[in-house]
């Protein structure tokens, strides 16, 4: 029981800072498009800390899944991965109407699809787990 309880609260704890990261880089990205992209060092670097950060955060719970035979997601990975697909499509429809204006950042590309990469690997995981 403690030792499940030690891994939940584990698993909160990085969570939080998952999240943390997630917003600050939708932040940043959306101050970068809007700036034509003036902030392009630091969205990079808030990218790789971002993407590293929800590699661990993924690797964990599906590690999790497998070893304890079950796992029950109690947070909501679908809200990230429609919050984003939102923002690619506002920035690809503005860049795309006023091309002179906006350029979608090139880092926030590779975002958009490794967290659709790995939503996806999750789901599968969780489908093949089932099984």
């Amino acid at each position: 029981m403690f030792k499940n309880n030690a891994l939940l609260r584990q698993r909160k704890i990085l969570k939080i800072i998952v999240n943390f990261w997630a917003i600050l880089t939708m932040v940043l990205m959306t101050i970068d498009f809007f700036s034509n992209n003036q902030f392009d060092a630091g969205a990079t670097a808030i990218s790789i800390i971002y993407l590293g950060i929800l590699g661990i955060y993924i690797s964990e719970k599906e590690y999790s899944r497998w070893k304890a035979g079950s796992f029950r997601s109690m947070f909501l990975g679908e809200i990230f991965v429609i919050v984003w697909t939102l923002l690619m499509l506002l920035f690809i429809a503005l860049a795309f109407f006023q091309p002179y204006l906006y350029k979608v950042p090139s880092e926030f590309a590779i975002i958009y699809a490794s967290v659709i990469a790995a939503f996806a690997i999750s789901q599968q995981s969780k489908a093949l787990k089932k099984k």
